[in-house]
């Protein structure tokens, strides 16, 4: 992005910004899974990012301030309790007996207790909001992220799971997610002292599905926002995930 100016009187706003189709730049979507490498190199470009802003404060960043500290808020619960039944519905008979025998309140609670979780710890700034169809792949295999109007700053492990888990096919993820959750931590620009361990790093992308979950079945209950067939798709990989990963078991050994 070049430039960026707010009209807060009106409340608009005009960005100038690279176009990525003179690079080359193939946007994604759930529909056109990212390969293994692919996806490595995205986890190697959130830790660059990640490790910029480790331990991020206002204090640490004054020109950041402005970056809000991720919460389950109540505008943000109200939208998916009203949405995710309707989900649930349209996923009917495609989606692990597990997640449908959940009531949609369990699946927004849940949520919610992952986002109070990315307030402990040490935090960084967040993308927010990288699944795949805010990726692009360019011609030498490299992926950058668009759409960061969900900037946040929180726990690193809500931009790495959902991305990871949105962006392989079911059978890429469960042949591939540890030695990709791996080679994140060992991506990370730190000191080994203050990187997480193999052992944390795990347990913490075991909780990262509760995100995906709640809000790909609140995008598979909308129409308008994406079509059919990619909020389906993804919400079927989250909610593989979160049966396959026993999220549930992860949230409860983290404290959420």
């Amino acid at each position: 992005m070049y430039e960026a100016v707010a009209d807060y009187l009106h409340l608009d706003f005009l960005l100038v910004m690279e176009d990525l189709a003179r690079r080359g730049a193939d946007p994604r979507d759930a529909t056109r899974p990212l390969s293994v490498e692919q996806v490595a190199n995205g986890l190697r470009g959130l830790a660059r990012l990640h490790s910029r802003y480790w331990g991020f404060t206002a204090r640490t960043d004054p020109a950041l301030r402005w970056v809000k500290t991720w919460a389950p808020t109540r505008g943000w619960q109200v939208g998916l309790r009203k949405r995710v039944p309707v989900g649930l519905a349209r996923g009917a008979g495609q989606l692990p007996a597990a997640v449908t025998a959940c009531s949609a309140d369990a699946i927004v609670d849940i949520w919610a207790r992952y986002v109070a979780s990315l307030r402990k710890g040490t935090m960084t700034l967040l993308h927010g909001d990288a699944h795949i169809g805010n990726t692009y792949v360019l011609p030498d295999g490299s992926v950058g992220f668009l759409d960061w109007q969900v900037v946040r700053r929180g726990h690193w492990s809500q931009d790495v799971g959902y991305f990871l888990v949105g962006a392989l096919t079911r059978e890429d993820r469960r042949r591939n997610e540890a030695a990709l959750i791996e080679e994140y931590r060992t991506a990370l620009e730190l000191p080994e002292s203050r990187r997480p361990s193999a052992q944390e790093a795990w347990l913490h992308y075991r909780a990262t599905p509760a995100y995906g979950l709640a809000i790909w079945l609140s995008t598979l209950g909308s129409d308008g926002y994406q079509s059919r067939d990619v909020s389906l798709a993804l919400a079927r990989r989250y909610s593989s995930a979160f049966v396959e990963l026993e999220t549930l078991s992860a949230l409860a050994s983290i404290g959420a």
